[in-house]
């Protein structure tokens, strides 16, 4: 975990349920993205790195307005009993393309990215920093559901 504080203004969840999402959230495959006022959760996989980091774009997992908002809600499933384990409230940010933490990220989503799509002339990263988007999912001090062992 990142010794970084919250932003100013900003609270993170007590530390007993921050280590339960990254937890729950780093074994989980999938994850469900809902966006105000865009109606059902949508799935989406993710890499977890202090947060979760969701890849979107053409070719890539459409979560239609997360650019738009400021805050999600994210569900995570047991991967056994498909059970809720944790649902928790997260900030969205933008990771811009060459910026720091864009290298230290992007490795992690080109492992975890399944089946990609070949590119002529190009590396996925490369594609990604020009027509995709990768959002920082960071939680925050609304965790409104925990059920361990579901």
């Amino acid at each position: 975990m990142s010794d970084a504080q919250p932003e100013a203004g900003r609270t993170q969840p007590e530390p007993g349920r921050l280590a339960l999402i990254a937890e729950a959230t780093k074994r989980a495959g999938l994850i469900w993205i809902t966006v105000p006022g865009q109606g059902q959760a949508r799935p989406a996989w993710h890499v977890w790195r202090d947060a979760a980091y969701v890849l979107t774009g053409p070719g890539e997992q459409d979560i239609p307005g997360l650019g738009d908002t400021g805050q999600v809600t994210v569900t995570v499933a047991s991967k056994d009993t498909g059970g809720l384990l944790v649902r928790w409230t997260a900030r969205v940010s933008l990771v811009e393309p060459g910026s720091a933490e864009w290298s230290g990220i992007i490795g992690a989503l080109l492992a975890g990215r399944l089946n990609e799509p070949a590119s002529p002339g190009e590396s996925p990263a490369e594609r990604w920093a020009r027509t995709g988007q990768v959002y920082r999912l960071t939680p925050g001090e609304n965790t409104d559901t925990v059920r361990p062992g579901a």
